[in-house]
């Protein structure tokens, strides 16, 4: 009853006052399994509430995983300046004020080797805490995470690159990223990270470090550019363009792929990321390649085709392809481990919607596509056919920004 779908709230709780009483290991246990994958969101709200009530301090990390864990029906109280539940109980638990400690501490004492996840769950939650200046000094002190193989990879990336994750999978890219088979890489994007201006450079993400790599070895001057100067750039090279709204019908109010309506959330990664798109995308080799690999595409039924855009030795374009996961539909790419490895140093993921010719209701990415981006953290980009020889391009990231650059012509032979 305490963790099974289907039971009142009434007799859910009295289940919990008498476990409580006769058997508390059972409950705890009970809870630890079910409360961070909970759905049921009014008895979730109300075990988080019986939790402090009951002052199971034991149950803390429990509570950390759930408010790290997306809820749907839940995370908009959080944008709303209220609080999640589980943060609510954490709170009476230990106090507003010593928040960031507990998490902090939990993440310090959690097992590196069997509660990495917890650890990272940590970080997320210190950052979306507005904890970064915390974090950074934490970071910055060497002796502090000496032994420590997680915070030492985070440390270097911080110390070096100036760059702080906020989640758990950004977490993962940047510890990929201290690996000694990445070193030239990392290498690469630190020169390139140093002739940015501090304010810019510190408010990178990880997904800008492939970008800044690309952009030194080809375009060397955005590095420094002004946000507003790129805006214009972009502005220009795809003033023209067939563009195409798809079809959100449901999807909600006010979403846009135009660069002008979304140009106040654009950051230097999303215009750098734009510009060097556009620049690859006039390399007849590499589309020559997207159009092939969309033809191909539109024949096989049985997936979307998908991977990651590279650049090469010599600073030019390529298109890597990978082999889904699975092939379970023909509206779907399932992206592999391989292309993750690939993307931590690639400036785009892919992904192709070219079922027929004229596919403009599908241009662009949609709410799968929404997911991974929030997920992986990723730059991306979707080609769909809106006609034979005619291609849409959208670049998209994470918390749905997307943008459409307009359409590009199928090369001539």
């Amino acid at each position: 009853m305490i963790a099974a779908q289907g039971y009142a709230i009434e007799a859910r709780e009295r289940a919990f006052e008498l476990l409580f009483e006769v058997d508390r290991a059972a409950l705890v246990q009970a809870i630890e399994n079910s409360l961070p994958r909970m759905e049921d969101v009014m008895w979730r709200e109300r075990m988080a509430d019986l939790i402090a009530q009951y002052e199971m301090n034991d149950l803390i990390p429990t509570l950390i995983r759930a408010w790290a864990n997306p809820v749907t029906g839940l995370d908009r109280i959080e944008e709303g300046k209220d609080m999640r539940p589980e943060r609510r109980a954490l709170v009476t638990l230990v106090g507003e004020d010593q928040l960031s400690a507990t998490l902090l501490k939990t993440m310090r004492e959690s097992n590196p080797g069997t509660q990495a996840n917890l650890r990272a769950r940590c970080w997320e939650l210190l950052m979306k805490n507005g904890d970064s200046a915390r974090l950074r000094a934490l970071l910055a002190d060497a002796e502090s995470v000496r032994g420590d193989a997680m915070l030492t990879d985070l440390g270097r990336v911080c110390v070096e690159l100036g760059v702080l994750p906020t989640t758990r999978e950004e977490i993962l890219w940047a510890r990929e990223l201290c690996k000694p088979t990445r070193a030239e890489f990392f290498e690469a994007a630190k020169n390139a990270l140093a002739q940015m201006p501090t304010a810019r450079r510190e408010s990178l993400e990880i997904r800008a470090l492939p970008i800044a790599v690309a952009i030194m070895k080809r375009r060397a001057d955005v590095l420094t550019m002004s946000d507003a100067d790129m805006l214009t750039e972009v502005t220009n090279r795809t003033a023209g363009r067939k563009k195409v709204s798809p079809d959100f019908t449901g999807f909600g109010e006010g979403f846009t792929e135009t660069l002008y309506q979304q140009r106040s959330k654009l950051v230097w990664t999303d215009l750098a990321a734009m510009m060097l798109a556009l620049d690859l995308l006039n390399e007849r080799a590499l589309l020559v390649h997207v159009f092939e690999q969309a033809d191909r595409d539109r024949e096989d039924r049985s997936t979307e085709f998908g991977g990651v855009v590279a650049i090469d030795s010599s600073g030019r374009g390529e298109l890597l392809e990978f082999e889904p996961r699975s092939k379970a539909s023909d509206v779907r790419y399932e992206s592999p481990q391989l292309l993750f490895d690939a993307l931590y140093t690639a400036p785009f993921h892919y992904h192709n919607h070219t079922q027929k010719y004229d596919n403009a209701d599908y241009a662009g990415p949609h709410l799968g596509d929404f997911a991974f981006a929030d997920s992986a953290r990723c730059n991306g980009l979707v080609f769909t056919f809106l006609s034979t020889d005619l291609m849409g391009v959208d670049f998209y990231r994470h918390d749905r920004l997307v943008v459409d650059l307009g359409a590009v012509e199928r090369p001539e032979g």
